[in-house]
């Protein structure tokens, strides 16, 4: 019972379960010593109500010592009990013609309850040395008050089987004591080690996306460049990446995502791609629009439609990696699609929040896709689905691809509901029309490989 509990707690919660137990039994000889006598009164000797008063006086310091347990509450305990034992065996003895012998066992009732103080004991040596003196002190108590009757004295085999089985009980806890002690290096030692592989396998999934980010995906667009000088775009892109894995510590990323706090907000600055009208702070400050951003910069058109105000629901380590898989989805047009432009649709609910990528490019089928090939399967797919997730992904030759990337919204709400609404019915900014790739209704579930 005590695997999994820490070392210095294994020892107290045994001990007080055991105490708990003892005391319990303890408690039921007590009752039932009380209503045996009780009925004995009535019926043979009314003298016997004193042995009431005295059993009712051992409950009461049995219940004191189980809220407090303290050791003078135990030596009371057990001098009281002893002088218990002494009155109740010699009263009840003491009635003509009811008892043959000593051994009975409603005389040991009481002796059984001063016995079980020894589950009171911290360690299994107290307690055996406890309920030893109990029931050397019980034993002695009633061959005294034995020999003040006319009743034979007979060895009670009731007391001494308690007194066996509860030593037996302490000798078997204190060595299963001993053995979960040596067990809980190794637990420890075990729920440490699955922990660093959890941190190593999330910080190997980063890794490997930010290597498909920057320098996989740099050299791909390296690789389908014109000869000659590099294009502005391309060139920005190199500069960007450079700065990513050289002027950042982005192993420390990691460690952003347990950051749930409301991200702040910026007042952006218009360009030619952004609306002329008034634009809220939570857009503006997304991920999700600094990675579109990036991708205008390289040369891609992308038409943005929806709720952009939802993303203000994205807490900061879900809006950076939301914002991380779209740039990759979008760097994936620009490297595969073959096509210029590309469409990003945001929904939302009460729950999660949705993003369509889709372009009217090349498509790709399953086979087409290696199995080395980095792009969706861990830039996007492992992202979103370390969010708690999903990624769908519709493509076939000639008809484009739309991948669709749905996330849990955190607890928090925008600041302003209305603004959201706002967006909803106000006109977007939109690049030059494109033909939107729609996903085939005959199988929307089925995801394709990564391209």
């Amino acid at each position: 019972m005590s695997l999994g509990l820490p070392g210095h707690l294994v020892q107290l919660t045994l001990a007080r379960a055991l105490a708990r137990a003892a005391h319990w039994f303890a408690l039921t000889c007590l009752m039932a010593a009380v209503v045996s006598v009780g009925i004995l009164s009535l019926t043979r000797s009314p003298e016997l109500w004193i042995t009431i008063v005295v059993v009712a006086a051992m409950g009461a310091l049995l219940i004191l010592f189980t809220r407090h347990r303290r050791i003078t509450l135990a030596v009371a305990y057990l001098i009281v009990g002893t002088l218990g034992v002494y009155v109740f065996t010699t009263t009840v003895l003491g009635v003509p013609d009811v008892f043959p012998a000593s051994n009975m066992f409603l005389v040991a009732l009481p002796k059984m309850a001063l016995v079980m103080v020894g589950g009171a004991g911290t360690t299994a040596l107290a307690g055996v040395l406890w309920s030893t003196a109990a029931f050397i002190l019980a034993e002695t108590a009633a061959f005294l008050a034995i020999l003040g009757t006319a009743v034979p004295y007979r060895p009670d085999l009731f007391t001494l089987s308690t007194y066996l089985v509860l030593v037996g009980v302490m000798v078997l806890a204190g060595i299963d004591r001993r053995a979960s002690n040596a067990a809980q290096p190794a637990i420890h030692r075990a729920v440490q080690d699955g922990s660093n592989r959890q941190l190593r396998d999330a910080l190997d999934t980063r890794a490997i996306a930010l290597l498909n980010d920057t320098t996989v995906a740099q050299l791909v667009a390296l690789s389908l460049a014109e000869p000659g000088a590099l294009s502005p775009g391309l060139r920005a892109s190199l500069n960007y990446t450079l700065a990513t894995l050289h002027d950042t510590n982005w192993l420390t990323d990691i460690d952003a995502r347990t950051n749930t706090a409301p991200r702040p907000t910026v007042t952006g600055t218009a360009t030619e791609n952004t609306p002329k009208s008034p634009v809220s702070d939570a857009w503006l400050s997304s991920a999700v629009y600094t990675a579109i951003e990036r991708t205008r910069d390289r040369g891609l058109v992308v038409e943005v439609t929806g709720d952009r105000d939802a993303l203000a629901c994205l807490d900061a380590g879900s809006d950076r990696d939301v914002g991380l898989a779209v740039e990759q989805c979008l760097v994936n047009v620009i490297l595969h699609a073959g096509v210029a432009s590309a469409e990003v649709a945001i929904e939302s609910d009460l729950s999660t929040i949705s993003l369509l990528i889709t372009d009217a490019g090349r498509g790709f089928t399953e086979s087409e896709s290696a199995s080395d090939r980095l792009g969706l399967r861990q830039s996007v797919r492992r992202r979103i689905e370390q969010l708690g997730g999903s990624v769908l992904i519709w493509s076939r030759p000639g008809a484009g691809t739309s991948v669709r990337l749905t996330v849990p919204a955190a607890t928090h709400t925008p600041t302003n509901p209305a603004t959201s609404q706002t967006a909803r019915n106000r006109p977007t900014p939109r690049n030059p029309p494109m033909t939107r790739a729609t996903p085939p209704s005959h199988n929307p579930a089925t995801p394709r490989n990564p391209r």
